[in-house]
């Protein structure tokens, strides 16, 4: 923004911290940069913005909705949590209350609807972060509202209020009693959906589902309104496992999917962020492209493949692993640690799947949000 019309910018309100606590800890992390305040940040204004556009029949009911600054930020936590997971050509779902809210989801409204609406939420956030007048707000905000029909709608408010009722503002019901219950409305799955442990959206507009109880079927899960494959195992078997993302690589492994699309993630929101020099489990290097050794070499291993790497925009190298199995948390730790002395330049995160950090190293004098 230019100067005079800048939003005005400061630390979250008590409420706010505790929304966001509540929120990542359903959906997960962020996988956008959360703005320092929610309340002021340039998308929420967006947000606020675009219900002067929307259409006649729920104009009303969004503006009541994002009057109340709980549930605007709600929203605004939908898009850099829930709906950036979109960004990944094959978006993966790994936390089991996302997963099972894609499935209901799609139930409701159908994958590519779902799609449009996170594409929708997606644009708008990077038109909002690029803009540098009210004009230019205003006119991203008016592209959304227009493309927000009636279900669009009712897509963020599920997103947004599922889990957290107390963020709901009150509002006339009516036209708005279908967006504030939406899933009561969906074919139900039963209790196979309780168990849903991950899900991907792989790119001919299959469900890949598992964690699901053995026994039930696709049908029984996913009723007409879409199309689901299930594993009950680790996908071991040839021609049995889900379509693995090889956007940046070869996969991982084939017997833990979850693993390989937590880096096909992590490196999707990298070159969204402007890195560059994108690798997947190859060599570890340093940010001159050079081989890093470990100093100290464990069982004769003097080098480390980091399942993520990249070089952010100011130049410095950032590695990041996943810790699939707890039992082989000791072994990880050691891999840190060799990573760690391979490169002291280089920023070095390791992280359980469901993204709990578990350690990261940070050189000095570097800059990390």
């Amino acid at each position: 923004m230019t100067e005079g019309t800048r939003l005005t910018q400061g630390p979250p309100s008590p409420w706010e911290l505790r929304l966001r606590g509540e929120f990542l800890s359903q959906y997960g992390p962020a996988l956008l940069p959360l703005p320092e305040s929610l309340e002021s940040s340039r998308l929420s204004a967006a947000l606020n913005l675009s219900t002067r556009y929307m259409d006649d029949g729920i104009r009303e009911a969004a503006q009541e909705l994002f009057s109340a600054p709980a549930f605007l930020a709600s929203v605004s936590l939908s898009v850099l949590v829930y709906f950036a997971a979109w960004l990944a050509p094959e978006p993966f779902f790994s936390k089991a209350f996302a997963a099972t809210l894609t499935v209901r989801l799609s139930l409701l409204v159908g994958l590519v609807e779902l799609s449009r609406v996170a594409m929708a939420c997606l644009s708008l956030h990077r038109e909002a972060e690029a803009s540098t007048t009210p004009q230019e707000l205003e006119a991203a905000a008016e592209r959304f509202g227009k493309s927000i029909g009636g279900t669009g709608l009712r897509v963020l408010v599920v997103v947004a209020s599922l889990g957290l009722p107390q963020v709901l503002p009150k509002v006339p019901m009516g036209r708005l009693e279908t967006l504030l219950s939406p899933l009561r409305h969906a074919p139900a799955g039963g209790p196979a959906l309780e168990s849903i442990a991950t899900v991907q959206v792989v790119a001919d507009g299959t469900l890949i589902v598992t964690g699901v109880a053995a026994g039930t079927s696709a049908a029984s899960l996913c009723g007409e309104l879409a199309t689901c494959a299930m594993m009950n195992g680790g996908g071991n078997v040839p021609g049995s496992g889900p379509k693995l993302s090889t956007r940046y690589g070869k996969p991982h492994t084939r017997q833990n999917p979850p693993h390989n699309e937590a880096i096909e993630e992590e490196l999707a929101r990298r070159e969204a962020a402007g890195h560059t020099d994108l690798r997947k489990n190859k060599p570890q290097l340093n940010a001159t492209r050079q081989r890093a050794y470990d100093e100290k070499p464990l069982k004769g291993v003097n080098f480390r493949k980091p399942d993520a790497s990249s070089v952010r925009p100011d130049g410095v190298r950032h590695n990041t692993n996943y810790v699939s199995n707890p039992r082989d948390l000791k072994r990880e730790l050691d891999a840190f640690e060799a990573m760690v002395r391979a490169d002291r330049k280089a920023i070095h995160e390791l992280f359980l799947l469901d993204g709990t950090l578990i350690r990261r190293f940070v050189p000095r004098g570097v800059s990390f949000p």
